[in-house]
């Protein structure tokens, strides 16, 4: 029995380099999480409750697209700043069609808007780069 748990209450040692899966599981998470617009997302909801109506709300839409793009792209340090900029231009109309916005009068509807949010969650958190550029 000593032998088959040996290891139990042990802290075991890290091989330099190998990440453990809950480190893996972080950051993937942490991907998912950067291309999604948060701040631009709550001004977004903010100026849906004060003008509710089209076409002012399709246009707000557009003004929190282009900020968004901005935003991101001013932020973005690394190797992958243009696809991560692409990335954040792609979830923002996504995410507005799913919380019951539209863009100019266009909508998929909050179903089909939500579905498409996950699938892109899950494949822009597979691509997203988050590599710093090496330090000289």
């Amino acid at each position: 029995m000593a032998t088959l748990y040996g290891n139990i209450g042990r802290t075991t040692v890290r091989k330099e380099g190998v990440r453990t899966t809950t480190e893996q599981i972080s950051d993937y998470l942490s991907k998912v999480a950067a291309h999604i617009p948060s701040e631009v997302i709550s001004i977004y909801l903010l100026g849906k409750a004060i003008a509710p109506k089209e076409p002012t709300l399709g246009i707000w839409a557009l003004v929190c697209w282009g900020l968004a793009f901005f935003l991101r792209w001013w932020g973005t340090k690394g190797d992958g700043k243009v696809l991560n900029v692409v990335l954040t231009a792609l979830a923002f109309p996504i995410w507005v069609m799913a919380i019951g916005g539209t863009l100019l009068g266009y909508t998929l509807g909050e179903q089909i808007s939500t579905l498409i949010v996950l699938a892109f969650a899950v494949l822009a958190g597979a691509i997203y780069n988050n590599k710093q550029p090496a330090s000289k």
